[in-house]
């Protein structure tokens, strides 16, 4: 939440934010705003024409590597695909990152999701989601979630992107310590913030939380915070910070873990 509230106070305090467009869009992500309440401008609510109907995305990579004293490798991949079209969008994300040093695996995670919102109204959307994820020093062989709900989507303008979704969840949690594996039924509560602080440089946060419906103590959650610089038109660097949390981990293993990335990718 600080790293949100920071997020913000940096788009506000841009020069970018001082002009004020004379239309801009309302889109995707959220909770209702109150009855007689629309936190969105009164005006043009569509996507620009030029989004709609065409797949867009990145591919971005980091590696290291180290001989001698030390023997390490590592390597890290991230791509993001999304098809907006007038009714209807698409999402898909990846993340992979792998670890080895002096000839043993240190680290092995993958997380790939996927998303489809069906729009409503221009602001509000049903959709279904679905996510694999798995983490060697989590000890964790499977985390599947399939879910659906609906969606709210505050602002979709050239600066910001503001959403937020609520709905439920099957979790299905399978470990190489059997005696956590869990199975359970889970609320669904996520937001997406993304601002565009200049030509250059963009800046966001994905959060999602999975408390579990039948158990207090089982609840995961999982937040994404970035930041991109373009470089040319095409190509840009990116840092990442993964933060996830498992109220219920394997036996010898941490609640928290955090990730750290640096990559340089490509769009289209």
């Amino acid at each position: 939440m600080t790293t949100l509230i920071a997020l913000a106070v940096t788009c506000l305090a841009s020069p970018a934010a001082v002009e004020l467009p004379e239309t801009s869009l309302a889109g995707p992500f959220a909770t209702p705003a109150a009855p007689g309440f629309d936190l969105a401008p009164a005006a043009i609510e569509d996507p620009p024409p030029e989004e709609l109907g065409k797949w867009k995305g990145t591919v971005s990579l980091g590696a290291t590597y180290s001989d001698g004293n030390s023997d390490r490798k590592s390597a890290t991949a991230l791509a993001d695909a999304t098809l907006r079209r007038e009714k209807d969008r698409y999402t898909f994300n990846f993340l992979w990152n792998y670890a080895k040093e002096d000839g043993v695996t240190t680290d092995r995670r993958t997380i790939g999701t996927a998303k489809y919102d069906y729009f409503l109204t221009k602001k509000t959307y049903l959709l279904a989601n679905a996510s694999g994820e798995s983490d060697l020093n989590a000890l964790l062989d499977l985390r599947l979630i399939v879910g659906a709900g609906a969606g709210y989507q505050f602002l979709e303008d050239e600066k910001w992107k503001l959403a937020g979704e609520a709905g439920l969840a099957y979790v299905d949690e399978n470990y190489k310590d059997n005696d956590a594996d869990a199975e359970y039924l889970a609320a669904r509560l996520a937001y997406k913030a993304e601002c565009k602080v200049n030509e250059s440089l963009s800046a966001g946060q994905n959060g999602q939380i999975y408390p579990s419906l039948e158990d207090k103590e089982d609840v995961n959650a999982l937040v994404d915070t970035h930041a991109k610089l373009t470089l040319t038109e095409k190509m840009f660097a990116q840092f990442g910070w993964l933060f996830t949390w498992d109220n219920t981990p394997a036996a010898g293993t941490e609640r928290v873990d955090n990730l750290l990335l640096l990559t340089l990718g490509w769009s289209f």
